[in-house]
């Protein structure tokens, strides 16, 4: 006798992320269960409520992003400028994807603080777990001499805010495609700015906190 076919959990979270975002909240368990070809039951015996199952479809995972992992095992080696504008490029790719997330989860506030989704309520949230870990490695850079001293923690802002600044005017403006920049063009331009204020022998008096 075949044994009954096992449907993961990272497919079910696929297919309950696709539905929710196509349809919001209103989206039914019966639907994903339906779509990711589960029994409904079996999604409880994973996930308690419906509102469980939205936020682990709608958090971006414990992992940090392939970006931040790169620019960390990448810190002290190579081309630095080379190595953030990679890191730009794949940073513009990965808000595209997170964005619309967000924007559904912070849409849907369940069981949290009125206008934050709950995993945004939490102490050391994901996005303050980013900007520690990337002022981190340019504080190592920093420190290397491959960086002008400067507040890492502001140079991390920087970095995170513009592309997702980028990628928010992407998404409201095309539709009428309006203030049309090529992705490699705005992330060189963004590193070469930043570079200038920070490469070694960037003028300037250090700072630091």
């Amino acid at each position: 006798m075949a044994r009954p076919t096992t449907i993961s959990t990272e497919r079910i979270l696929e297919v309950a992320r696709r539905l929710f975002l196509e349809r919001g909240f209103k989206a039914t368990t019966a639907e994903v269960a339906r779509e990711a070809g589960v029994a409904e039951g079996s999604l409880f015996k994973r996930w308690k409520t419906k509102q469980e199952l939205f936020l682990s479809a709608m958090s971006a995972g414990d992992e940090d992003p392939v970006w931040i992992q790169t620019l960390i095992n990448n810190a002290g080696k190579g081309d630095l400028v080379e190595h953030l504008t990679s890191a730009a490029m794949q940073a513009v790719d990965f808000f595209r994807n997170l964005m619309p997330i967000m924007m559904m989860s912070w849409s849907n506030p369940i069981g949290a603080t009125p206008g934050l989704p709950s995993h945004l309520c939490q102490p050391n949230s994901k996005p303050v777990q980013v900007i520690k870990k990337l002022a981190g490695f340019f504080d190592g850079e920093m420190r290397r001499g491959r960086m002008a001293r400067r507040d890492p923690e502001v140079v991390a802002r920087m970095f995170v805010g513009v592309m997702v600044h980028f990628v928010f005017l992407e998404l409201v403006t095309k539709s009428h495609q309006e203030l049309p920049l090529p992705q490699e063009l705005f992330a060189r331009g963004i590193v070469n700015m930043i570079w200038n204020g920070t490469r070694p022998d960037a003028p300037g008096k250090e700072t630091s906190r």
